[in-house]
């Protein structure tokens, strides 16, 4: 021990005399006697690139970087409805060093449409945080003979199974919502899921679907050229950035709920970890820079405790079990 010790010395000496960088500290790939974080942290979103989860989880990560002295980088792993991110992201090493940033639907939702999921929503993974509530806007093309909720639900009813709308993918929150919409009003609509939200606002800027539900952040350039217009709004309150446009409950349609994204990371990542990830993500989502930027695009933060977090998907998953059932929501 004592001769390698000596080796050690002697090439660092060396290298310093022939000014060769060196590297001071191996880091063990294991993580032995390391304190957290120890290397690149690894961000899965389960939805595609330039999606706004994928957008939100690129900010966040350029935030917390420097809190955790460890570069994060986020990996797009969609497909399945969220499915394929969520197995990556439960069958990754239990070390911190790897974490998922989804929508509600993949750890609420997806139970109770996919009759086998290759993932347990609740056994494979632990809470981390609930970052913050999204509230969802019904936008249509300009060509739709309708102007708000009640003229949407009377040409529906008008002409039934030919109104086409598109979503995110089957299983999304554009999808549920879309579909719960459908059956709290009454009307026959036919879903025409895609590839994500971005290929979902392309095709209703084409006119190739009538209408959809979308991220705020996604269509609000649209809705202010006047190429998609706004009909109505998930949540309980109106948007500050398009005021004039009215909550679902103010037309009369109780119950359309906003999305939520949350953090969740592998099942047996140590407590501290879990703590040190969500004491990091709470005070960049608690920025005084971030927090009015997501204002100006209708996010609300919450930077929820890991315990809330736990509730929130207790609580939702029996929810959209009784919502999916009534209302005949299908995979495909």
């Amino acid at each position: 021990m004592r001769n390698l010790l000596i080796r050690i010395c002697f090439f660092a000496i060396a290298s310093t005399a022939m000014g060769s960088p060196i590297l001071l500290a191996q880091t063990p790939s294991n993580g032995a006697g390391q304190t957290y974080p120890w290397k690149v942290i690894q961000i899965i979103v389960p939805s595609p690139a330039g999606s706004p989860p994928d957008a939100r989880a690129r900010e966040l990560a350029e935030k917390v970087a420097p809190f955790l002295g460890q570069p994060m980088i986020v990996v797009n792993k969609p497909g399945a409805g969220g499915a394929i991110g969520m197995r990556a992201g439960a069958t990754s090493a239990a070390d911190g060093h790897t974490i998922v940033f989804c929508t509600d639907s993949p750890l609420t939702i997806n139970p109770s449409i996919y009759d086998r999921l290759s993932y347990d929503p609740v056994k494979d993974f632990v809470p981390v945080m609930l970052a913050y509530r999204l509230p969802l806007l019904l936008v249509a093309h300009p060509s739709l003979q309708a102007n708000s909720v009640s003229e949407l639900i009377r040409l529906a009813k008008g002409q039934p199974g030919k109104l086409f709308y598109g979503s995110a993918g089957n299983g999304t929150p554009p999808h549920i919502l879309a579909d719960l919409f459908k059956f709290k009003a009454g009307i026959d609509l036919v879903h025409v899921p895609y590839k994500g939200g971005p290929a979902a606002t392309l095709a209703l800027l084409a006119g190739d679907v009538s209408f959809t539900f979308d991220a705020p952040s996604q269509v609000l350039p649209h809705v202010t050229a006047g190429t998609l217009k706004a009909l109505a709004v998930t949540g309980d309150k109106r948007l500050a950035v398009l005021p004039d446009v009215p909550t679902f409950a103010e037309v009369g349609i109780a119950g359309m709920n906003a999305s939520w994204s949350g953090i969740v990371a592998p099942a047996g990542t140590p407590s501290e970890v879990v703590m040190r990830l969500n004491r990091e993500f709470a005070r960049a989502l608690n920025s005084a820079d971030l927090k009015a930027y997501y204002e100006t695009i209708g996010l609300t933060v919450v930077a929820s405790t890991p315990e809330e977090l736990a509730k929130r998907i207790a609580e939702e998953i029996p929810k959209w079990r009784e919502i999916v059932k009534r209302a005949g929501i299908t995979p495909g």
